[in-house]
């Protein structure tokens, strides 16, 4: 009873209905592209799981629809990443920022020509999207990668972290409970 109320409270939110159709989609289409290539009666099987897929995806676009204004607040609340100490850090952020949020457009523009509701040809908008898409995932792992190397350096270094920790007021206790 327990696992049923935690799914019910997943997907109440929209991160755990996304995760929990991105996950189904993924499997499905795993599942489908192994059992596509068996015999006839797999093949089958196959064919419609990765119809279900497909179709998955597509609700998962559909719903990005309505994730700009939420980009776009973060990006506005993150700026030039002023709060940030690691420059490289900073400009990566920024830039990936930037591919996000030229990401949203241009894969409505593509949904929106397959859907025929504007006359433009989609595959470009795909490619482009795509291409934003992984840009911002590029720009994710280098970001990922030196926060990282930052973090061994810093304990490589005791006494560069105690030199810094001691120039940064600390918060007291109730003021970190209030987070």
């Amino acid at each position: 009873m327990a696992a049923l109320s935690g799914l019910v409270s997943s997907l109440e939110s929209y991160r755990g209905r996304d995760r929990l159709i991105r996950t189904l989609s993924y499997g499905c289409q795993l599942i489908g592209g192994l059992l596509a290539e068996q015999s006839s009666v797999k093949s089958e099987v196959g064919k419609r799981l990765l119809v279900i897929s497909a179709q998955l995806s597509h609700c998962r676009t559909v719903l990005r629809l309505f994730d700009d204004l939420a980009m776009f607040a973060y990006s506005k609340q993150y700026g030039l990443g002023a709060k940030e100490e690691d420059a490289i850090i900073r400009c990566l952020s920024v830039i990936s920022n930037l591919a996000d949020q030229l990401y949203y457009p241009c894969e409505h523009i593509a949904w929106a020509a397959d859907a025929k509701i504007i006359h433009v040809n989609s595959t470009r908008w795909w490619i482009l999207s795509t291409a934003l898409w992984g840009l911002s995932l590029l720009l994710g792992i280098g970001r990922s990668l030196k926060i990282i190397l930052n973090l061994r350096r810093k304990l490589r270094n005791p006494e560069r972290r105690s030199a810094r920790s001691k120039s940064v007021p600390k918060r007291p206790i109730t003021a970190l409970a209030l987070c």
